[in-house]
C-alpha cells in the first residue's frame, strides 16, 4: 500500500467529506487518520490514507479532482511522511485560557519547541460572552521531561496572565 496525505480546502458547504472519501474509496483508498474544521467559514480537512500500489498521487489528485472542482475545493497531495514520534514518549495535554491577544499560540509553540516538545494535536477557539481564548495542545515530551517541568517552562513573557494547565494524558478523562 501506498500512503499519502490529502490537504483539502475550501468555502464550507454539505457534501465535501462524502466527496472526497468517495473518490478514495473508489481507488480502493482506506482513510486511516482524518482531521477536519470549520475555519471561519472555510472548510479545512487533511487525511491520511492508503491506497493499492498502483494508485499514485496523479490518480489521487485525478479522481478526487472532478468533486473538488464542483465543490470549489482546492486539493494538496502528497506522499506521506514516515511517522516519527516515538510511542514510548510521555504525552500529555496543555490547556491554556485568557483574555484573547495576539501572540498566543506562537507564544505556546515557542516555549513547546525550545523545551523539545512535539506537538500532536492543537486547536483554538473563542467562546462565551466575554469572550475567553481556550487552546488546547497535545504534545510528546522528551525523555526525562514531566508535566510539572513542562507547566514551569510555559510560564513566559508571552504567556503571562493566561491560566496554563499541563496534565499528563493518561490523567485525562475522555
Amino acid at each position: 500500500m501506498n500512503e499519502y496525505t490529502l490537504s483539502i480546502v475550501g468555502e464550507d458547504r454539505p457534501g465535501i467529506v462524502a466527496a472526497v472519501t468517495g473518490a478514495l474509496l473508489r481507488a480502493g483508498g482506506n482513510v486511516e487518520n482524518c482531521r477536519a474544521a470549520i475555519l471561519a467559514g472555510s472548510f479545512a480537512m487533511v487525511l491520511a490514507v492508503a491506497v493499492p500500489d498502483d494508485v499514485t498521487g496523479q490518480a489521487i489528485v485525478d479522481l478526487v479532482g472532478p468533486a473538488a472542482a464542483d465543490l470549489d475545493l482546492s486539493v494538496d497531495v502528497r506522499p506521506a511522511a514516515p511517522a516519527h514520534h516515538d510511542a514510548g514518549r510521555e504525552r500529555c495535554v496543555v490547556t491554556i485560557y485568557g483574555a484573547d491577544r495576539p501572540g498566543i499560540v506562537h507564544g505556546a509553540a515557542s516555549a513547546l519547541a525550545a523545551a523539545a516538545v512535539n506537538i500532536t494535536d492543537l486547536s483554538s477557539r473563542l467562546v462565551g460572552d466575554p469572550p475567553i481564548y481556550v487552546l488546547g495542545i497535545e504534545a510528546e515530551l522528551p525523555e526525562g521531561m514531566t508535566t510539572t517541568a513542562l507547566e514551569h517552562a510555559m510560564r513566559c513573557p508571552e504567556l503571562s496572565g493566561l491560566d496554563i494547565s499541563v496534565q499528563a494524558e493518561s490523567e485525562q478523562l475522555l
